[in-house]
């Protein structure tokens, strides 16, 4: 049987109430984790963009903690015997902590404490989480809540491998909030290398194109070196970020007034910006981007580029130089152009020669077309085969070729129409022929009169 217990002072109530409401920012639903010395809440987003965290210590932000699990919680869901998981809808919680926190008007009904208790038992059907408010003059208001096992998921960063560190107060940094427009979506944040750091919200997108004030605005703040607690950032290093994710940590580190620390890298590797007061730590992951470094780029991701790059591409046409036998031959070829041909335009791999040469010596010899993409270690299919069940292209379709040979003299080009015509005029002869003698061995003419056919049909 797994039991979770805890009980909040009233300002231990309040940055919890400003904990969820930041949490509302994210997703709909918060993961709860309890283990034997902190408390933790969590989101991810949907696109999972941005991991958000607040770890509440045991000791210091909770007047009483306890917690225990059972072995047969952890054999059943393949869970760690040290940790309880569940999940809620934001909304719930906010129902129930808003407005309690500011009730000053009657401090006799103000709230004194808070107690929750979670007991989860696989006998029983449902289990619930129970909130109860102890308020002045005896007024208990008991709350219970559904919840459902979830499988949590972090983000994961490692704080010894960044190398761009910059801490500064809360307070600053929401100077420089207050300037961004609020449709923006991006922040740039960079060292111009002259002892400024420079914070610049964009966006991309243009809401509407008529009207000139709602056209992207880049607005660009400064801010001195010298008001950092901390700072060692590589010069011209751009790193963009989401605005909204940045004025979410922004404003709930002006509530516990701590001094925000940005941890990264390089641009699109993770950035996290992190605070810690009161008991509670926070932490924020966020997806950045930027101009990458090649140099930066995994092996692994190198070599499937280039695994997917590497296609056939079409071959140039080979252009095979004619040879002229003599001088005579060439002046032929002076007075008669050649007659321009169409080539036949392959549809992959290396085209073959689409003109006649003379001499066998210098003749490419045609080659296959090779499949575009190789379909065993692709993902695509292959040109060659996919193409053969599209319409019947004129154009690409491979045809003879109708070539011209300097070799030959003009007596013999002179006897081919001759030649030609005679081979078609016997050709159109032949048919006519078999017609005239299929037509003989027919026993009835063309002509045979209606009266003759008696006696050759069913109604006789």
């Amino acid at each position: 049987m797994t039991k979770l217990s805890f009980t909040l002072s009233p300002a231990a109530l309040v940055r919890l109430h400003n904990a969820l409401t930041c949490l509302s920012k994210f997703n709909e639903s918060v993961s709860i984790e309890a283990e034997y010395d902190l408390l933790r809440l969590s989101v991810l987003n949907s696109t999972k963009t941005a991991y958000t965290a607040f770890i509440f210590d045991a000791d210091k932000f909770f007047d009483k903690y306890s917690f225990t699990i059972g072995r047969e919680y952890a054999a059943e869901r393949n869970a760690r015997s040290d940790r309880f998981c569940c999940q809620m809808y934001l909304k719930a919680l906010l129902s129930i902590f808003k407005g309690k926190t500011s009730e000053k008007k009657d401090k006799d009904t103000a709230v004194e404490r808070c107690e929750v208790e979670l007991h989860e038992d696989a006998q029983q059907t449902e289990c619930r989480l129970s909130i109860r408010m102890i308020c002045g003059l005896g007024v208990i208001k008991s709350y219970k809540l559904t919840y459902e096992p979830a499988t949590v998921q972090h983000a994961v960063f490692d704080r010894t491998r960044t190398i761009n560190q910059w801490a500064i107060e809360a307070k600053f940094l929401r100077g420089i909030v207050d300037h961004f427009s609020p449709s923006a979506e991006q922040l740039d944040i960079y060292s111009d290398g002259n002892g400024k750091a420079i914070f610049t919200s964009f966006t991309t997108k243009v809401t509407d194109g008529k009207e000139i004030l709602k056209q992207p605005i880049h607005t660009s703040v400064a801010i001195d070196r010298k008001d950092f607690e901390d700072f060692l950032v590589e010069d011209h290093l751009h790193v963009a970020i989401n605005v909204k994710d940045f004025k979410a940590a922004v404003a709930h580190a002006e509530t516990l007034n701590a001094s925000v620390t940005a941890r990264y890298s390089r641009p699109c590797r993770p950035l996290q910006l992190a605070y810690e007061s009161d008991g509670i730590n926070s932490e924020f992951t966020l997806m950045t981007r930027g101009e990458a470094d090649p140099d930066d780029i995994p092996p692994s991701s190198r070599r499937v580029i280039r695994e997917l790059s590497a296609r056939q591409t079409p071959a140039p046409l080979v252009q095979p130089s004619s040879s002229n036998n003599n001088d005579t031959t060439a002046a032929s070829n002076r007075d008669m152009p050649p007659p321009s041909s169409r080539r036949a335009r392959p549809l992959t791999g290396t085209a073959s020669a689409s003109v006649c040469n003379p001499e066998p010596s210098m003749e490419a010899e045609p080659s296959r077309p090779s499949a575009s993409i190789d379909f065993d270690n692709s993902l695509f299919v292959p040109a060659d085969d996919d193409r053969q069940w599209d319409e019947t292209n004129e154009e690409e379709t491979t045809e003879d070729v109708l070539g011209w040979d300097a070799s030959m003299d003009q007596e013999t080009l002179h006897r081919y129409p001759e030649d030609s015509e005679s081979r078609m005029f016997n050709r159109d002869m032949e048919p006519e022929s078999e017609t005239v003698t299929a037509e003989d061995e027919m026993g009835i003419p063309p002509t045979q009169r209606i009266s003759q056919l008696h006696g050759l049909g069913l109604f006789d």
